[in-house]
């Protein structure tokens, strides 16, 4: 299993914030590197998962940068880590990352968490 907390929560930030930027134009990768105060070249390592699972894509050239596949689509914390891990069916952690389809990328960028 491929698991490294700080991917994880790098990527879950990035997203989030990604969410709460995106009016449909492409956001660079130096915003988000500002927005986030991650490295534009770590920042790409993370679009490189985010983009293969379709969660984001990238538009080349000048005006480019990266958009969210579904903007309407709510994203999970799960399909965020699912994205940029290898967590194999049926392990130890899967009842967390269920645990987690419950908890909405949107809710964290607008700071909306609850408890239950």
């Amino acid at each position: 299993m491929e698991f490294g907390m700080k991917r994880v929560m790098s990527s879950v930030r990035v997203v989030a914030a990604m969410k709460r930027l995106y009016t449909g134009a492409p956001i660079t990768v130096a915003t988000l590197s500002r927005e986030t105060s991650l490295s534009p070249s770590y920042l790409e390592q993370i679009f490189s998962k985010l983009r293969t699972s379709k969660i984001v894509s990238g538009q080349k050239g000048p005006g480019g940068g990266y958009h969210l596949c579904k903007p309407d689509t709510e994203i999970s914390v799960a399909a965020v880590i699912r994205a940029v891990t290898r967590i194999p069916a049926g392990s130890d952690f899967e009842p967390v990352l269920a645990a987690l389809d419950s908890v909405l990328v949107s809710q964290l960028a607008g700071g909306k968490i609850s408890t239950p």
